[in-house]
């Protein structure tokens, strides 16, 4: 028997490494077939907010799937889903948010903009902000 007490160890190890490995390939971002962060796939890290103020907003990045990326700090992201389909975003279009109260809010409406042409292919109407983390050196 106590040959067998080194075969058992062997197989708890091994069952170990692969459920960590498991743990491991599950927080894996997800991707679309180019490569980048597919950033609806991006978990929730707190409740979503009605409104975002202006000043906060450091930068958008709108994206085909239906979602608008917005920084607030350093690596602090927001993911917009929109409230309905917008044909028009592309992630190589520009958004123009305007509001008169000094912030965006859910149902606001924004316009898509053509950045070298200026050109506006449509508008769309935000949903909620949606804290989310975006992993280090991850492309989008």
């Amino acid at each position: 028997m106590p040959s067998s007490l080194p075969s058992l160890r062997m197989c708890l190890a091994l069952a170990a490494a692969a459920l960590l490995g498991a743990a491991g390939a599950a927080q894996q971002p997800a991707l679309l077939p180019d490569g980048r962060l597919d950033v609806t796939a991006l978990p929730a890290t707190g409740k979503p907010r009605q409104c975002l103020p202006l000043r906060d907003m450091q930068e958008s990045r709108p994206f085909e799937n239906g979602a608008i990326m917005v920084r607030t700090g350093a690596n602090r992201w927001f993911r917009n889903d929109l409230a309905d389909t917008c044909p028009a975003l592309d992630r190589n279009r520009t958004i123009v948010f305007r509001s008169t109260v000094g912030q965006m809010c859910e149902n606001d409406i924004v316009d898509v903009v053509d950045p070298v042409s200026r050109q506006s292919w449509g508008f769309c109407r935000l949903g909620r902000f949606t804290p989310v983390t975006v992993p280090r050196g991850s492309r989008f």
